[in-house]
């Protein structure tokens, strides 16, 4: 079902799809059957680049929206990017060129997602929360509600060069509340990150860590593992 007022410019739409008011799906979007595209959600916006842009920006291609997927209201999913499916993208959530999501994530309300990032499968990513350019999510990541990364400790003050890392989140991370993560971090298999946490070095893998900075607390107890 297509509502009327959406603008539908594609022609590569499974069966099945419902495309909801005011509603805008590009030519380069590709949507797989049975696919849910909210109100006011944009699907496959091209980027336009000014000079306070610090990185060059391309046309990224094809925007692909895998099967069983739902784009929740006034979600914004720019050109280049993969949603794998059964996958829900929240309200008001953005994601911008070269962004790679796998099968069966969430997605939260308001959620932003910079370029050249990747995320794994069954992976949840929570209200309010920001994942910074050049990172790599794995399977079963759990991110809590308002978490922040950042990925260029000058500030912008050298661009958009190979200095510019964000965060290596490997499979079972879990991220409480609140944890700033800070440029080039790599989370290990299965750690826990304690709410309010300033990541500013590695963490190995299946241990919990809390505190600004964050420091070792203890081996992650079994209850409280996820794998």
């Amino acid at each position: 079902m297509f509502a009327k007022t959406a603008l539908i410019y594609s022609e590569t739409i499974g069966v099945d799809c419902e495309i909801s008011d005011y509603s805008i799906v590009y030519e380069n979007a590709l949507l797989g059957r049975s696919v849910f595209i909210g109100e006011h959600a944009v699907i496959g916006r091209e980027p336009r680049s000014t000079s306070a842009i610090v990185r060059e920006i391309k046309k990224a291609g094809t925007t692909i929206i895998g099967d069983y997927c739902s784009i929740s209201a006034h979600a914004v999913i720019y050109s280049g990017v993969s949603v794998g499916p059964n996958t829900l993208i929240g309200d008001s959530s953005s994601i911008v060129p070269d962004v790679s999501i796998g099968e069966q994530v969430l997605i939260s309300r308001n959620v932003t997602i910079n370029s050249d990032v990747v995320i794994g499968s069954y992976t949840r990513i929570m209200d309010n929360s920001h994942i910074t350019g050049r990172t790599r999510i794995g399977n079963h990541v759990f991110i809590s509600v308002g978490v922040i990364s950042a990925n260029d400790n000058a500030f912008g003050g050298k661009g958009f060069c190979e200095n510019v890392k964000g965060q290596i989140i490997e499979d079972y991370a879990s991220i409480g509340v609140g944890v700033v993560l800070l440029p080039g971090t790599k989370l290990g298999f299965g750690c826990i990150v304690a709410a309010g946490s300033v990541v500013k070095k590695d963490v190995e893998p299946e241990t919990l860590v809390a505190g600004n900075p964050a420091v070792f607390v203890s081996r992650v107890p079994k209850h409280l593992r996820r794998y």
